[in-house]
């Protein structure tokens, strides 16, 4: 068996770029960016001002004065020059401010009467109420970096940057494929020692949340020439994921069907509590395979440190490092293996710590579903103390 880094590093090492390509603005929130994008131009392109009020040169400022107000400057208006000295212009939020103007006094600080206005206000200082040109970037700055997921806020951004279409990194195409006779499709009625099929559920989920749909999710019994058909048709995937059949049992047919249809074995368990079963391979020209045991926690804890980490690096994005809390509970670990476990984050005079949640091994359907996330105690920790400090891969 290999240690969890050792497995990371391996399917890491064997990620490949997706394929990329152009999409329209309106359809490129959720997906990730495959290329860096710089700024066009400065932004804001201009001295803006900040606030409704009276653009002032801050040398010719006197406190108590009354000043000419001569011109009022609009949003949208190109700015202005030749301005005489001494007066001042009356500007609205977002214009541009005319050059050799340097503060915005707030028009709450000022009193009007016909062209002249006074200011209740002791000082001024160059800048004031201005957004000034190139603050936020620079031309030719890079302003997204590849490998971002796209959210509103890069929306926000990249429509300020004119880009009309932006590329993309496809989304794989993934076959999911829950293995067992006593796995059944969720509305259809269960006897006493059936269960129904959840994995395939939660993993396309996974994807779902990663902007990953192209998902195809189907049911084979443990049947080594159902078994053999239904992955030979899988092989164009980009990515096939199987749960169950991947352990010592007589019934465990996945890891020799993905040997004998080509696919290289790179590892197969990892010291790692729960998913000590797990297979991961790839087939030359064809997809990567992970092969997930079938218990629904294990299902979720192997997603977590595997294929999440692979699929971040097919797109480009930064690597997920944990979160440390401080323990809230006591533990003894029951293997020797790197354990997780799910845990909820609490507040307690003032600290966020980590709360264990109860749990019944890793065939529990229950086990996540009130939790924060998933907390690791490393091989090499026999026991958690109260207040010792915890990794933590929250599930968001």
């Amino acid at each position: 068996m290999i240690s969890v880094a050792e497995a990371v590093n391996l399917v890491k090492l064997n990620s490949f770029s997706f394929k990329t390509e152009k999409t329209p603005l309106e359809e490129a929130c959720g997906k990730v960016l495959a290329e860096s994008v710089r700024a066009d131009r400065d932004y804001p392109p201009f001295n803006r001002s900040a606030m409704d009020g009276y653009a002032v040169r801050s040398k010719e400022w006197s406190a108590g004065k009354s000043y000419k107000v001569a011109a009022s400057v609009f949003a949208g208006d190109s700015s202005g020059s030749d301005f005489a000295e001494g007066v001042v212009l009356k500007i609205m939020t977002g214009a541009p401010v005319p050059a050799g103007f340097d503060a915005v006094i707030r028009v709450e600080d000022a009193e009007q009467e016909g062209d002249f206005v006074k200011f209740n206000i002791d000082a001024v200082r160059p800048g004031q109420n201005m957004a000034m040109q190139g603050e936020d970037l620079e031309k030719g700055t890079e302003a997204l970096p590849a490998g971002v997921r796209i959210n509103p806020a890069e929306i926000t951004l990249l429509a300020s940057l004119g880009m009309a279409e932006v590329l993309v990194y496809q989304t794989p195409k993934v076959v999911i494929i829950s293995t067992g006779n006593e796995i059944k499709p969720v509305a259809e009625k269960v006897l006493p020692h059936q269960i129904r099929d959840s994995n395939s559920y939660t993993l396309a989920a996974f994807f779902q949340q990663m902007g990953i749909f192209s998902v195809e999710r189907c049911l084979v019994q443990d049947d080594p020439e159902a078994l053999r058909k239904r992955l030979e048709g899988a092989m164009g995937a980009d990515v096939v994921i199987l749960t169950g059949g991947v352990s010592m049992g007589d019934a465990d047919y996945v890891p020799g069907t993905l040997v004998s249809l080509g696919v290289e074995k790179i590892f197969h368990k990892v010291k790692l509590k729960p998913g000590k079963p797990l297979w991961f391979g790839k087939k030359e020209g064809g997809p990567v395979v992970f092969g997930l045991p079938g218990n629904p926690f294990s299902c979720q804890v192997t997603f977590k440190l595997f294929i999440q980490p692979f699929l971040r690096a097919c797109l480009g994005m930064e690597e997920i490092v944990p979160l440390y809390f401080k323990a809230d509970f006591e533990r003894n670990k029951k293997s020797g293996m790197e354990e997780y476990f799910p845990c909820r984050i609490i507040e307690h005079a003032g600290e966020s710590l980590l709360s264990a949640c109860v749990y019944n091994g890793s065939g529990d359907v229950t086990a996540t579903a009130m939790s924060d996330g998933l907390a690791c105690q490393p091989l090499e920790s026999p026991s958690v103390k109260r207040g010792d400090l915890i990794a933590f891969y929250p599930w968001r």
